[in-house]
């Protein structure tokens, strides 16, 4: 009879485990002014991951980079970027953005 606990213990474990992959956890949150991108996949069947995505006022001299993946195919994790203007006082920053295929192209200055 000492066995049943155990084998009990056993059976939970072995149920439980192949579930504990099933849960997503969120990043802390970073703050005021950003909301939760839940993960989709794009039409090429790249899957973006769950992200946080800043929608707040602008900052000065500074920018969140979301989420995305690198050239090398690793998960970036969202962030915030300082920004240095450049001397030439017609510079516009143009924010990164991702194609409908998935891919991330990262920001930078244009001049107009």
């Amino acid at each position: 009879m000492k066995n049943v606990p155990v084998r009990s213990l056993l059976l939970c474990l072995v149920l439980v485990f192949p579930l504990q992959s099933c849960v997503v956890n969120r990043p802390v949150h970073p703050g005021p002014g950003f909301v939760w991108v839940a993960p989709y996949t794009v039409s090429s069947g790249v899957v973006i991951r769950g992200h946080w995505k800043y929608v707040g006022p602008p900052k000065r001299q500074r920018v969140w980079v979301p989420a995305h993946y690198n050239r090398r195919g690793h998960w970036v994790r969202g962030h915030w970027k300082a920004l240095k203007a450049p001397r030439n006082k017609n510079a516009v920053w143009i924010p990164g953005w991702r194609t409908p295929s998935g891919r991330w192209h990262p920001g930078h200055w244009r001049y107009r």
